[in-house]
């Protein structure tokens, strides 16, 4: 049996349109940002127009460097929207047994232990979904594609291809392990 909607995602792979949403995230994001903290003022038009420019290097970076980002964002999205589903859930049946169940999550969820919960599963998603080597595959300088230089035109030569550093291997366990280290030590204090 034909599955239909495998058909249909094929063909919005092939023709682009996940990678035209990395552009509509980032630059929602950014404007949303801007215009909420006020950094550039409250000019719309600059913020639209640096939100614009930043969203476009995003859009740019998956064709540059060679890697793609759409499959770990899809999954660190899913995967996030599945332990939201699963919270609300959870939410909705506890409401059943407990009349004041909203007070309860409202004094509950004002903690820093709330929060420094919800940066480490943040964090736990970023490394399971794949995003982690987008970052530490397009800092290191792997790239096995056509070379830029000449233009997008792909001549059968690869690029530059580069091993991994060892200095970005330390620099991504000295962070991993400075955020551990935080966490443990606010989650012991009981702040």
């Amino acid at each position: 049996m034909v599955d239909y909607s495998r058909l249909l995602i094929e063909r919005l792979i092939s023709m682009g349109v996940f990678n035209f949403f990395i552009f509509i995230i980032a630059f929602t994001g950014i404007y949303a940002i801007l215009k909420n903290k006020k950094i550039l003022g409250d000019n719309i038009l600059i913020n639209a127009l640096l939100s614009f420019s930043v969203a476009f290097f995003a859009f740019a970076y998956p064709i540059l460097s060679g890697i793609n980002v759409v499959l770990p964002l899809s999954t660190y999205i899913t995967q996030a929207m599945i332990i939201g589903l699963v919270l609300f859930l959870g939410i909705v049946v506890a409401s059943l047994f407990y009349p004041n169940l909203i007070d309860f999550l409202q004094k509950t969820f004002t903690s820093r232990n709330i929060l420094f919960g919800i940066i480490a599963l943040s964090l736990a998603l970023f490394v399971t979904s794949g995003l982690v080597t987008i970052i530490y595959v397009g800092s290191s300088g792997i790239y096995v594609g056509p070379t830029i230089y000449n233009y997008g035109r792909d001549t059968g030569t690869p690029g530059r291809i580069t091993r991994v550093d060892d200095l970005s291997v330390l620099i991504a366990g000295l962070i991993i392990m400075f955020v551990i280290l935080l966490l443990a030590s606010h989650l012991s204090r009981g702040v």
